[in-house]
């Protein structure tokens, strides 16, 4: 973890590969029977160093790295043991599907597959996030909203990909989807102005996409979702 630090404001790679491999020795030293919480952790952490290394070499296959180690974690950083790790670690791995997404694939079908697991795993931190707001709150190592974000973001690359054997249907009801997703993050970065405005332009540049598609009647059926108080402003930014 000290190298993970480190990594963040010098010598990037060369901190990350010691940090992948002080993460890897530790695994052999934890059993994951008698300490999953503990195994599960640095699963999750090692899955983060290699999704930080991604943006520096071999993305697909670091990507495809930090997944493996995601999944592993989640075995051990279950909803119902551990919710909070569990939102955390889903949160990550959706990341990592959607950053492998945006890597030169050349392969329609392995895109979408990629998209779909990216909302598997935003949905299942989302709804772990859902019970804990409901029954214990507690705080978390990430922004909701931002979650909220991302998975709007990977709905509307499902509805607008181009080759995509979708029907119409479908794409609108991604499309839908994300309007939702970005509004929620809209509403819920009510102190965060600068972010909101940033949710404010994705909801815009949602409805043009629902125009797109749809015609005025998609764009009207988009607009009639968005709250009172931003409408005019949705409308001058058209």
């Amino acid at each position: 973890t000290t190298y993970w630090n480190l990594a963040q404001y010098q010598d990037a790679v060369p901190h990350l590969h010691r940090a992948i491999a002080a993460y890897t020795e530790a695994l052999r030293g934890c059993s994951p029977s008698r300490d999953g919480a503990s195994y599960g952790m640095i699963q999750n952490n090692l899955g983060t160093a290699y999704w930080n290394l991604s943006q520096y070499e071999s993305p697909n296959a670091m990507l495809t790295l930090a997944i493996s180690a995601y999944q592993i974690a989640l075995n051990y950083r279950t909803a119902a043991a551990m919710p909070a790790a569990h939102a955390a670690t889903q949160n990550n791995l959706g990341t990592a599907f959607w950053h492998l997404v945006n890597q030169p694939l050349n392969d329609t079908a392995l895109e979408q597959e990629y998209l779909h697991q990216a909302i598997a795993a935003y949905h299942a931190c989302l709804n772990t996030v859902r019970r804990l707001e409901a029954d214990a709150p507690q705080p978390l190592s990430f922004d909701s909203f931002a979650t909220q974000t991302n998975l709007a973001l990977v709905h509307h690359k499902l509805a607008t990909a181009a080759g995509s054997n979708l029907s119409p249907d479908a794409r609108a009801q991604h499309l839908d989807a994300a309007l939702q997703h970005h509004l929620a993050a809209l509403r819920g970065w009510q102190d965060k102005p600068e972010w909101q405005q940033s949710a404010l332009q994705n909801v815009v540049l949602t409805i043009r996409s629902c125009y797109e598609r749809s015609g005025l009647e998609g764009q009207t059926r988009a607009l009639s979702q968005v709250p009172g108080e931003w409408l005019s402003e949705v409308l001058m930014r058209l």
